[in-house]
């Protein structure tokens, strides 16, 4: 063990946390986390047994039986998967469902071949818990969840004019905690959750598919877009790989997975382009859409992206870059209600529901639709 390593674990002991430690040694909190998490893994620190974590598993949390002296007895641990063996667990559930989908197929009779119909559904939240005594806006769980993902699906479907083609958007942050934690990924705020997540994750799966089935019904060709949120971005990984496998056998449906978070497609003149939204402010977008699909920006005339996260309506029309070319930058609404924390912080009042798009090759947008919620 070097000298480092031994004072890391002093200070530790003395000031009994990573913050406390840090400032006893004059050094980052990071380092000092990075130090003693490395120590205990091998099973070099006195308040774990000696005994080495696997690789692949990450200890949560741990229970340790001490002697009088202070030494460790005997130590009973919580471990979990560390992300990267999370394939194994996508593989086993693309597995169970791979070629089970027997969507409807329907026939091309005349059609407008020029036509796409796009559906958003954005920031569901399946999973998320809200009780409209507490928040004034209404109730929400996995039941209503999904009830009003098929709901808005089945209503803007009703819309469409027989397309040639219809996109089916699931706009991040379907998913309200990404794992039995409970709290997101990044800032680990403790979420409102209705359910365990093995519950969560069949919820989700249902309503999407139905969602995916209902579109089946108005196109000859489906193509599905998953898009990666802040609350469930690994969630939303093995979504669409689920998703991919569960319609394998079918050769109207297909899953986007381009490794990109933001999803793009080219339609006649139109370049449509994906997001959820976070971490990127709105007049950037132009910019990173002009670098990131340059080829596709050269050979089209109408741009639009299409962003949730913010969970209300808000447009940017046009962002533009020069004389002839520009971007439509459009913030959609949410489709779940508003939980306690965003009730609490002020955030309440904006419209819930879905929105639908309806593309020319040639001529551009066309027409919009609004599902209120």
């Amino acid at each position: 063990m070097t000298e480092n390593q031994k004072q890391a674990i002093e200070a530790y002991i003395e000031a009994g946390s990573y913050r406390g430690a840090a400032r006893l040694l004059g050094k980052a909190e990071t380092t000092i986390r990075g130090i003693l998490k490395r120590l205990e893994s091998r099973g070099e620190v006195p308040w774990r047994s000696p005994a080495p974590a696997p690789a692949h598993l990450h200890i949560k949390s741990s229970t340790v039986q001490y002697n009088a002296a202070g030494e460790v007895i005997q130590e009973w641990r919580r471990q979990f998967p560390q992300v990267e063996m999370m394939q194994d667990i996508v593989d086993g559930l693309c597995d169970q469902v791979k070629g089970k989908a027997k969507a409807p197929k329907i026939k091309k009779r005349k059609r407008d071949s020029d036509i796409l119909f796009e559906i958003d559904i954005y920031d569901a939240h399946v999973g998320m818990y809200a009780d409209e005594r507490e928040t004034l806006d209404s109730d929400y769980n996995c039941d209503i969840a999904a009830q009003r993902m098929v709901e808005a699906t089945t209503a803007l479907a009703a819309r469409a004019n027989e397309p040639d083609k219809c996109v089916v958007v699931f706009g991040g942050d379907m998913l309200h905690a990404d794992n039995r934690s409970n709290q997101t990924p990044a800032s680990k705020h403790s979420l409102d959750v209705d359910s365990r997540y093995h519950r969560v994750v069949k919820y989700v799966i249902e309503a999407c598919t139905s969602c995916i089935d209902i579109a089946a019904t108005i196109a000859p060709e489906v193509e599905i877009v998953v898009l990666e949120g802040n609350h469930s971005a690994h969630s939303e990984l093995w979504l669409a790989q689920v998703l991919s496998a569960y319609y394998s056998n079918c050769s109207n449906i297909s899953v986007k997975l381009s490794a990109s978070a933001r999803k793009h497609l080219v339609w006649g003149d139109n370049l449509l382009v994906w997001a959820h939204g976070d971490k990127i402010a709105a007049q950037k977008w132009a910019m990173i859409v002009a670098a990131e699909f340059a080829r596709e920006w050269g050979v089209t005339k109408y741009r639009h992206l299409k962003c949730g996260h913010v969970h209300h309506k808000k447009a940017f029309a046009p962002v533009v870059i020069d004389e002839q070319s520009g971007l439509v930058v459009e913030y959609l609404e949410a489709l779940c209600a508003t939980d306690a924390w965003h009730a609490g912080a002020g955030f309440v009042g904006s419209q819930k529901g879905a929105s639908a798009f309806e593309y020319h090759k040639a001529a551009g947008l066309m027409t919009r639709h609004f599902k209120t919620i």
